[in-house]
């Protein structure tokens, strides 16, 4: 199914359930049922309507909110009062204009500090924060200690149950001008002044600057409160109630890279512009932070992790790894909605909104020219961003590479990726497959094994690709071995052939819902013990698994080392563009016929797998932005159905044939 495709069941699934609870809706905030009203106005499903202004993966999270009002208690008290607090109250003129009565907290603007009404994307966003409540099992037994006033016991197992607030992860990705500080630094004053006595809110950023903005804006909100400074005690790094208050609330900045203070116990991490963070070797000072954070929370009952960020230019972070799965997961909303799958209150903790074009709608042009993108991605023009800002923007953006990079990032909130090029084709691997095993590779006819891993998400494709050398004859041959548990299996855009893939033996979908590390171990063992003679194993430097310690803890008893047989490939540039020169020649390479023409006469042959071709075909090759022109694998597109895993691990067996070489020859 396209995605298009997907787009219209999900706005099907939408309208049909916003029909059923159109009065649920209105009950929470007459914004909110405005909201919903504009997200199923859609060309796709309304004959009357010629816009299409909000993302699949919009429509999903609105598809996901009424799901969990359906299914959980709606703590309605709650989010009216977090509305009104900021807004104040506001009532229409005789012209049908809103203006502000009384209350609420002054927002800076272009003419001085005023108030704002909430938008209905924003009260959208104050929902599925605080309205959803969850009856939390605590683990203790009945009768062990006396029930709180939010708890009660469970029937059924006999242990408390809590009833909390059910999201403790919220993000909120989108461009430049949708009040983001706004909507970060609202919720920092919220917890600071209405969550747990003693709440830690930790504003975290990339760098000092960043974290001190948001700081500033929290702070700017909470002195409203005390002008005076009579309860509360406002530093440049820190703001707490004074000695005496009945709240013990501190608010603190914190920044990438800097020494994080012992003994946290936060309540709320807001990470702003989470998006900017990328891997350095593996590595991200901000992703570090965050979880530094995060594992100060275990006591509190009510924790948040609150994210705000617009896109980049890196190429890899941990957020960027966060929103594939929340994309990932959002589309399994649609499978919840047809009761084709049955979701975990896990997995409903976290809530996001994504202001994004969809997939299609990638290229300049459609970016440049589109108003249905631009009101995609920033709900807020013509209210707090001009549409001649959008209009100047892209103008300039046509005559400075530089001004364009900023504006796709920035103002249509696209992660700017590398140029990429098509390389092999599903039919080019066909042409040079055929009917053999990695089990017929044996040491007594010749061959050697270098076997490339991938384990890196327990959620999706894990396994191994063997790249065999022939020392008789100098070929190479590929195969795999690829696992995958049956509850990631069920919930793939690519179900049927997943299991198709298993009925024939290509695949093996483990019972269950996580993928089982003894698996391919004991397959490479028996096939060890079956006469293949494998020579090194090489795995992601940053995604080691227990399947790496079990080979470790194996080859150790065989008496080898395991640091010279079990080692890390780096996942770099400089490494994958070697090997995927290498491979392309050994793939492409052709041979003078004697009559003046070429033929094939490639250098590897690969297993019959109808995964090799469909892998081959969602690789696209991505060039350095060094200038240096190395080379690098990638998917061609972020859909769930785009698997390279296969590839990538074939090319790891490369590097480590590379390395071991010189050896192999003499």
């Amino acid at each position: 199914m396209t995605q298009e495709e997907l787009k219209y069941k999900a706005l099907m699934l939408l309208h049909n359930k916003l029909c059923q609870m159109e009065d649920q809706v209105m009950d929470v905030d007459p914004r909110l049922l405005d909201y919903y009203l504009d997200l199923q106005n859609n060309k796709l499903i309304n004959a009357d309507c010629t816009t299409d202004r909000h993302n699949i993966y919009e429509i999903l999270g609105g598809l996901k909110l009424l799901r969990l009002m359906e299914t959980y208690p709606m703590n309605l008290d709650k989010v009216h009062q977090v509305i009104r607090l900021r807004e104040g109250e506001w009532q229409q003129n005789e012209r049908g204009i809103w203006q502000h009565i009384k209350g609420g907290l002054k927002q800076p603007g272009t003419a001085g500090e005023t108030y704002y009404r909430w938008q209905p994307f924003q009260v959208f966003v104050l929902t599925a924060m605080y309205g959803p409540m969850g009856w939390i099992d605590t683990k203790v037994p009945e009768g062990q200690r006396e029930l709180l006033p939010s708890e009660r016991v469970n029937p059924e197992t006999g242990t408390i149950e809590d009833l909390r607030r059910l999201c403790t992860d919220f993000t909120f990705f989108a461009p430049r001008k949708t009040d983001k500080t706004g909507l970060s630094a609202y919720n920092n004053f919220l917890f600071f002044m209405l969550e747990d006595a003693d709440s830690t809110i930790c504003c975290t950023a990339n760098s000092q600057q960043q974290s001190s903005l948001l700081y500033k804006r929290t702070q700017d909100l909470i002195h409203q409160l005390d002008p005076a400074e009579r309860r509360i005690r406002f530093t440049k790094a820190e703001t707490n109630w004074r000695h005496g208050q009945p709240r013990q609330a501190q608010l603190l900045a914190l920044s990438a890279g800097g020494k994080t203070k012992d003994g946290l116990f936060a309540q709320l991490c807001c990470a702003d512009e989470f998006g900017s963070a990328p891997y350095v070797a593996g590595h991200s000072d901000m992703g570090a932070l965050v979880n530094v954070v995060l594992s100060s929370m275990g006591p509190r009952r009510e924790p948040m992790l609150f994210t705000s960020t617009t896109a980049g230019t890196i190429k890899s972070g941990p957020f960027m790894d966060k929103l594939d799965g929340m994309k990932r997961e959002l589309l399994k909303e649609i499978d919840y909605a047809t009761g084709e799958a049955q979701p975990r209150i896990e997995a409903d903790r976290w809530m996001c909104i994504l202001l994004q074009p969809d997939e299609w709608e990638l290229d300049d042009e459609t970016l440049f020219t589109s108003h249905d993108v631009r009101h995609k991605v920033n709900p807020m023009l013509g209210i707090i961003c001009q549409h001649s800002f959008y209009d100047q923007a892209v103008a300039d953006s046509r005559l400075d590479p530089l001004k364009r990079n900023e504006t796709i990032t920035k103002l249509f909130n696209v992660y700017l990726q590398a140029a990429t090029t098509d390389w092999i084709s599903p039919a080019e691997i066909r042409a040079i497959q055929q009917p053999m095993r990695i089990d017929d590779c044996t040491a007594d006819k010749g061959w050697i094994v270098f076997t490339g891993m991938d384990f890196s998400k327990g959620n999706d494709l894990n396994g191994s690709s063997f790249l065999a050398y022939n020392t008789w004859n100098g070929q190479f041959f590929g195969d795999m071995d690829f696992y995958i548990s049956e509850e990631a299996a069920n919930a793939s855009p690519i179900r049927e052939l997943l299991y198709k893939w298993a009925d024939g033996g290509w695949i093996t979908i483990v019972p269950g819902r996580t993928f089982v590390p003894e698996w391919p171990a004991d397959r490479i063992m028996k096939l060890n013990a079956a006469g293949v003679d494998f020579i090194t194993f090489g795995y992601d430097a940053y995604n080691a698994t227990m399947v790496v310690n079990i080979l470790s803890q194996w080859v150790f008893e065989l008496g080898l080392d395991p640091k010279q047989t079990v080692m890390p490939v780096s996942q770099k540039f400089s490494s994958y563009s070697p090997a995927v020169k290498r491979l392309d020649y050994m793939i492409k390479r052709s041979r003078d016929d004697g009559e003046g023409h070429r033929i094939p006469d490639p250098l590897i042959h690969l297993s019959m797998n109808p995964l090799w071709p469909y892998c081959f075909g969602c690789v696209k090759l991505q060039e350095s932005s060094d200038g240096m022109g190395n080379l690098k694998p990638v998917k061609k597109d972020a859909s769930p159905a785009t698997k390279v895993d296969p590839v990538q691990a074939l090319l790891s067996g490369v590097i480590l044939y590379s390395q071991a070489e010189s050896q192999i020859t003499k």
